[in-house]
């Protein structure tokens, strides 16, 4: 497997995992501390640093997938055009 698709699976698994814990446990603590308002806002905070991480770990994984489509396309494009001296065997003049 290679380094790009080990992170896109790394970070594919974490977020799955993840989408579940929250869902079950941030109700639950919400309203267990929910008469704290500094425990709201360290829970919020938590959150928003969850989310930000999550975000960062896709951007990092997508840039990693579109680098073999970039290479390719260059690629692709430097062999699309033929050579001068191809030309002028195929030319009908």
């Amino acid at each position: 497997m290679q380094e790009g698709e080990k992170r896109l699976a790394i970070v594919a698994v974490l977020s799955v995992a993840n989408i579940p814990v929250v869902n079950i446990y941030f109700g639950a603590i919400w309203q267990a501390r929910g008469w704290n308002p500094r425990a709201k806002a360290g829970l919020l905070a938590h959150l928003a640093v969850w989310i930000a991480s999550a975000i960062v770990l896709w951007i990092h994984v997508s840039d990693d997938l579109r680098r073999p489509l970039r290479e390719r396309a260059i690629a692709l494009s430097r062999d699309r055009w033929p050579d001068s001296s191809e030309l002028r065997r195929v030319s009908d003049v």
